[in-house]
């Protein structure tokens, strides 16, 4: 089992984290949004290089639409954006809007980077791949972002984000056990579909970080499970398979 790519993961974060706070005087924005974009151009090699191997484009054409589909009228988007704030308002410090912003608090700090690096498609996908193929390289580059993304959260909303390199790698190891334990039951072509399908996602994430265009990522998130019941029908018409 692969827990390498989630451990690298949870370090990063709180690596991340701890030089955001120490250098916390001299990270501007602009710096912030310059590596982001940079970022970006790592996650779209990952995902040509996830999408380096046999697949059914059909299979993984049917499995964007219909698991678009199913998540745009699931709205997932939303539904994550609503937990967030639920979580937010549920361990948040209660304090006026002024006085977090002078001095935010540990759980404010710890709730806001533990959501954005946890909720999202690249965890997901990267999980899933470490647990399916015991490959990390997605969660790999993962961690880059993770660790952009803490260093500039942990300049402004202080010590709570170093804590959140925990949780990352306690999720995402999670779900790479849940993936290679399903695993052995299926084939390695069925495990191609998905991982290229997930890789394909990992595009539109690239894409909305370096502002290209903003796709709704996790509308599209069912799109990555759905081979497993469509490759094995698709494949019983040798034409399309």
């Amino acid at each position: 089992m692969n827990l390498f790519g989630a451990l690298v993961n949870g370090l990063a974060a709180s690596g991340g984290a701890f030089v955001g706070l120490t250098f916390r005087s001299r990270i501007s924005e602009d710096l912030g949004t310059f590596l982001m974009k940079g970022m970006g151009l790592c996650v779209i090699l990952v995902a040509v290089e996830g999408m380096m191997r046999d697949a059914s484009v059909v299979t993984i054409t049917l499995s964007v639409a219909l698991g678009g589909a199913l998540g745009h009228a699931l709205d997932l988007d939303a539904l994550i954006s609503r937990f967030g704030s639920w979580v937010e308002q549920k361990l948040g410090p209660v304090a006026p809007a002024e006085q977090k912003a002078a001095s935010p608090g540990f759980a404010r700090g710890f709730v806001s980077s533990t959501l954005f690096i946890c909720v999202g498609s690249m965890a997901i996908v990267g999980s899933l791949e470490a647990g399916l193929e015991g490959d990390a390289s997605t969660l790999f580059a993962k961690s880059l972002i993770d660790c952009v993304v803490c260093m500039l959260m942990a300049a402004t909303l202080g010590s709570g984000t170093v804590a959140s390199g925990l949780c990352v790698f306690a999720y995402e190891a999670v779900l790479t056990i849940l993936a290679g334990a399903v695993a052995p039951y299926l084939s390695d072509a069925t495990i191609s579909q998905m991982l290229v399908t997930g890789s394909l996602l990992l595009l539109a994430i690239a894409f909305d970080m370096m502002d290209i265009c903003h796709i709704k990522t996790a509308n599209l998130l069912p799109a990555a499970f759905l081979p497993l019941v469509l490759y094995p029908l698709i494949s019983l018409v040798p034409a399309l398979a």
